[in-house]
């Protein structure tokens, strides 16, 4: 008998090892096939109850937040708050939604004190605690720049009470809230369609609804939020398959429970029977394993010896294998491959390149319309009122469009993309006037230094579109020097910047392989300084809410072929 090559040993080896595989498999599959149905069938019902729930939820919270944000319903709530209107119209309107709404509604109007000037309540249920807590509801969502501010009402012993509570403005000024509080009563009507029980909560753990107090027993607190959410869990000596669900949107958690008894009865039953069968596979298998592997063996023997000649021998030896089987495929690919693999390689370079510069010009900044509209409107105005000034206005202008539609070159130096940016500062001065002040500090030995074309302006941009959003003018410092083997631009504002969380967001979204198409600019800018600079160039991101924006550039400015440096 011949020798057993290495090569048929692994093989052989490998193949019991999968028919020894197969057969776990078999076991682990009979066990599938007895609970398996029952389970999918349980998590398919447990996916509609969430769906269900999900659903009327939101129907019920989109459906006060219409009520809140209606016009008409927000005129009258402004003309109670200013004495303009006396409680009967507002109570009508109250009754007139219960009518037909899922949850019904109690509201309660404060003024910017958050002291109650009118409630829907019954005297004995508007109690001190229920001020108290309203007052400080009140607070918190006048911080909330006019969004709707969602939470929990609980008092010791009762039942507690989604609130949605929209605040009010007149001309911008905050003169009071108005806050609908969800009637548990209906949360339980609502949800007794459904045989599953159901416990909503706030992000915090605050219980919105809870179908069996049996999942909350023993808690001192109006609170849920398990450590850790497993798929099963004990309640009262019974158990439940668990599931949960965020929705981002009302920033609350959903969690659904299905009872689900244990039974594992079949499963020693299943394994003895397969084991069993499994014994007189084995046989088998391993009797039709020895001949297989016998003649793969050959066939890779021989190929191994083909391609040594290629790799010690003659290069360009062409392997010869008439096997009948893969193998020969095998060889005649390696044929194909080793006369391609130079060309191949060639070709893969020239693709790299093109997608680095097919990627570096879609990259390339573009003037925003917005901005040519309002410097046509200004242009306009100026006609008519300073013809000096708007001629002047004409020149920069349409420098800046000849700049920004010049497509002859990528880079160029940072002094004549700083006196394209000195045409916009001074457009944009003129259309803000006293509101908008900036200042320019760019060192000398900048100046040469090449740049991406366009690539302060996104950022100044960025600067006035936030900024005026949130305050009536805006100070923004462009600076520029040389540190070491790098040029550091900044452009910061003292505009109204943004919390840690969005600056953390924001410095994600700059690193990350997915295309953001919300903070797109200064990814896109980060990108393409990457492309251009190497990885050790990039944007970074500085920002305290209230106190201001800053963005600062680094380009790697050491030298090296591929790397732009200064100008001629």
């Amino acid at each position: 008998m011949a020798k057993k090559s290495s090569f048929q040993k692994e093989l052989e080896r490998l193949a019991s090892k999968q028919i020894i595989t197969v057969i776990g498999i078999g076991c682990l599959f009979f066990c599938v096939a007895i609970f398996g149905n029952t389970l999918i069938e349980q998590r398919m019902k447990q996916e509609k109850h969430l769906d269900d729930v999900t659903g009327t939820f939101r129907q019920v919270c989109d459906s006060v937040a219409s009520f809140l944000q209606d016009e008409e319903n927000a005129a009258t709530f402004l003309n109670c708050i200013l004495g303009l209107e006396n409680g009967n119209g507002l109570q009508y309107r109250i009754t007139k939604y219960n009518v037909d709404a899922l949850v019904g509604i109690n509201l309660l109007l404060a003024d910017p004190e958050g002291q109650i000037l009118f409630s829907s309540f019954s005297e004995e249920v508007l109690n001190l605690h229920r001020k108290e807590f309203n007052q400080i509801a009140d607070t918190n969502a006048k911080a909330q720049d006019g969004k709707l501010y969602r939470t929990v009402y609980f008092f010791s012993g009762e039942t507690s009470e989604y609130v949605l509570i929209q605040p009010l403005y007149q001309n911008g000024v905050y003169v009071g809230s108005v806050a609908a509080y969800l009637k548990e009563r209906d949360w339980n009507r609502l949800f007794q369609k459904y045989q599953y029980d159901i416990i909503l909560t706030t992000a915090g753990g605050d219980v919105i609804y809870c179908s069996n107090s049996s999942f909350t027993s023993g808690s001192t607190v109006n609170k849920y939020r398990p450590r850790k959410m497993e798929r099963y869990c004990q309640v009262n000596d019974s158990r439940y398959l668990t599931g949960r669900r965020y929705l981002p949107e009302q920033n609350v958690y959903l969690y659904s429970f299905i009872y689900q008894p244990e039974n594992v009865s079949y499963i020693l039953i299943g394994i003895l029977i397969i084991l069993s069968l499994g014994l007189v596979w084995m046989i088998l298998f391993f009797h039709l394993l020895q001949k297989m592997a016998e003649k793969t063996s050959q066939s890779v023997r021989t190929l191994v010896e083909e391609i040594r000649l290629i790799r010690k021998e003659d290069t360009e030896h062409v392997i010869e294998i008439e096997t009948g089987d893969e193998i020969e495929e095998i060889a005649r690919q390696i044929n194909k491959m080793v006369v391609s693999v130079n060309e191949l390689n060639q070709k893969n370079m020239d693709l790299l390149e093109i997608n680095n510069r097919m990627e570096i010009q879609n990259l390339q900044a573009q003037i925003n319309p917005h901005f040519i509209y309002n410097t046509l409107d200004n242009i306009r105005f100026l006609i008519a009122q300073d013809g000096k000034k708007a001629d002047e206005l004409i020149g920069r202008f349409t420098r800046i469009l000849r700049y920004s539609i010049n497509n002859t070159k990528q880079s160029t130096s940072l002094q004549e993309d700083m006196e394209y940016i000195e045409d916009y500062l001074v457009i944009q001065k003129t259309r803000f006037g006293e509101r908008f002040l900036y200042e320019v500090d760019i060192r000398p030995e900048c100046s040469r230094v090449l740049v991406p074309k366009l690539l302060l302006q996104p950022l100044i941009e960025n600067s006035l579109k936030y900024g005026f959003r949130k305050k009536p003018a805006i100070h923004v410092l462009i600076r520029g020097w040389i540190e070491e083997e790098y040029l550091v631009l900044k452009v910061e504002d003292d505009g109204p910047g943004q919390p840690k969380s969005t600056l953390e967001t924001l410095r994600g979204i700059l690193h990350s392989g997915e295309i953001n198409t919300v903070h797109n600019g200064l990814q896109n800018i980060n990108r393409r300084v990457i492309l251009e600079y190497g990885n050790d160039s990039g944007l970074s991101l500085e920002s305290q809410e209230g106190m201001g924006f800053a963005v600062t550039i680094r380009l790697w400015i050491g030298g090296g072929k591929n790397v732009p440096c200064f100008a001629g």
